[in-house]
């Protein structure tokens, strides 16, 4: 009687238990080979423990997915009918232990793909670039972390059938990057992963960065565009670290997505900026109560006269003895709703300036503060800036409100409330970064707003067109029939200057004429230019 015992102690052991198996089986039942045929493998699984087997007369065993074909090792010996009863019994031992073989694999695999592309998540993507550092060295390689770009808008506009439909489409672009020498995968959501060989890196940006794809939406077909934010970096033998090809390219790419920009790539600079900053949803109370924020001051210029004729009040971090500008923080502080208490510390600081300011009694121009749309999901954001102003007793003429129009339809409504409710109390109000929402007509019509900043889009470029001429112009002409003042930000050349001039936008902000400064310095500037009062 064949020792089962044995037989399962060898299925269980070893890195190859199938060949311990026949190992142990081979002279005392005498099989030469076992094949094994299973859909759950592409290939046909093979093992032979002797050259000379009876390949005529095979013993074969079905069952299901899978089959099992067992050839004796010598052709002229006849099976005993005890030695064929130990064969069906360690067949069927066999297709237990393959089954749950099977199983087990495939629970592997399922631990290893994102249920939503069957593309590998993060831990298959680690377990492939292990593997291919086997035989790679990192420096061959660069790691890439892509986010697709207003996905969360796509799934509000249409429906989330469609978002995961757009998801699997994507995929299907990144996974014709799937080879031998790559690793690719999805993290998830609407971010994926690759670690490429550094040659295939313009290849692979210019296939993510757009995928144009059509889908049924309604009965229709819509064309919708895809755009992929990436951040990347170039890796490094030294010190190279597993967990760095996902941490440090979400960084670039978060950094890519604050600036708005296609691309970014992971530098020293950067990374440091990061872990400098990485505490300040946990350390804000704290820092803001230690005054390491700070408000600086963007004069406004009239473009014939060069005097300042208003300012915007901005807030900057000093951190480490560097001075951050508020893209670094501001999307951190807006995520998590701190937002509101930074706004509202530049409002009062501002305020109290203005206050001081007027009681030494210099010219005041008219001072502007910016709001984040998070900031309206207050209720009671209206009171609170009016009793700031209130509380230093600052004349409402001094202070102009900047807010941004939305295109989302329930925020256009409570910003409506705001302005109606500063409107009433004299306070000014302007709309920032004008013309860059779908909304800019009804708010012209709507909103009884003081102002309008015209954003900087429409004049950074190299040469203006016969439609930029256009737009600026009529929108300049129907603010001034509205009784509405017209400003420009981001000015950067005279060129720029002159071309607002010749249709009738008189002020401007930006570079050209001056960066953000600290109070001291602005006071300085009132002092030696002057302002509209002179």
């Amino acid at each position: 009687m064949f020792d089962f015992k044995s037989l399962i102690d060898a299925l269980k052991s070893g890195s190859d238990p199938f060949r311990c198996a026949l190992d142990l089986v081979k002279d005392e039942l005498h099989i030469g080979k076992i094949v094994i045929k299973s859909d759950a493998f592409p290939d046909t699984l093979e093992y032979i423990s002797t050259e000379e087997y009876d390949k005529d007369n095979p013993i074969k065993y079905e069952n299901g997915s899978y089959d099992f074909t067992f050839f004796k090792n010598d052709k002229n010996y006849e099976l005993t009918d005890e030695e064929k009863n130990d064969i069906d019994v360690l067949l069927r031992i066999l297709e237990l232990y393959y089954n749950n073989f099977i199983l087990r694999r495939q629970a592997e695999e399922r631990e290893t793909l994102s249920s939503d592309t069957n593309m590998p998540n993060a831990k298959g993507f680690f377990k492939q670039i292990h593997i291919l550092l086997n035989s790679h060295k990192p420096s061959e390689y660069n790691s890439y972390y892509i986010n697709l770009k207003g996905f969360g808008f796509v799934n509000r506009l249409y429906n989330y059938q469609i978002g995961d439909q757009l998801i699997k489409e994507y995929a299907k672009k990144v996974k014709e990057f799937t080879s031998s020498d790559s690793a690719i995968g999805h993290l998830g959501g609407d971010n994926f992963v690759a670690f490429l060989k550094k040659e295939k890196h313009k290849e692979f940006v210019n296939a993510v960065s757009k995928v144009n794809v059509e889908l049924e939406v309604d009965g229709n077909k819509t064309k919708i565009e895809i755009k992929g934010v990436i951040g990347y970096q170039e890796n490094s033998d030294k010190d190279f670290d597993y967990r760095s090809v996902i941490a440090n390219t979400a960084i670039a790419c978060q950094y890519a997505k604050i600036a708005k920009k296609p691309i970014e790539k992971l530098t020293p600079a950067l990374l440091e900026m990061f872990i400098s900053i990485n505490n300040i949803e946990h350390t804000f109370k704290d820092e803001l109560e230690m005054g390491n924020f700070s408000v600086y001051y963007q004069p406004k210029f009239d473009i014939n006269t060069g005097k300042i004729i208003g300012v915007e009040a901005l807030s900057r971090w000093k951190n480490k003895g560097k001075v951050l500008p508020p893209s670094v923080f501001v999307p951190i502080l807006e995520k998590n709703g701190d937002i509101i208490q930074l706004d509202l510390f530049v409002l009062e600081s501002l305020c109290k300036d203005i206050h001081n300011y007027r009681n030494l009694g210099n010219n005041i121009v008219p001072a502007s503060c910016n709001l984040s749309r998070k900031d309206f999901e207050d209720e009671e954001l209206e009171d609170k800036i009016i009793n700031i102003i209130r509380k230093y007793n600052v004349k409402t003429e001094d202070i102009v409100i900047e807010v941004t129009e939305t295109t989302n339809l329930e925020e256009n409504e409570r910003l409506a409330r705001f302005i109606n409710k500063m409107w009433q109390n004299g306070i000014m109000t302007s709309i920032d970064d004008f013309g860059t929402g779908y909304s800019s007509l009804s708010v012209l019509r709507d909103f009884k707003v003081n102002e309008i900043k015209i954003d900087r889009t429409f004049i950074n470029r190299n040469m203006m067109s016969e439609s930029d001429e256009i737009i600026i112009s009529s929108i300049i002409a129907m603010a001034k029939k509205l009784n509405i003042s017209v400003i420009c930000e981001g000015v950067e050349t005279k060129e720029q200057a002159d071309f607002l001039a010749k249709y009738g936008c008189f002020r401007a902000q930006g570079y050209y004429y001056s960066k953000p400064v600290p109070k001291l310095e602005f006071e300085d500037m009132l002092k030696k230019i002057g302002t509209y009062h002179d």
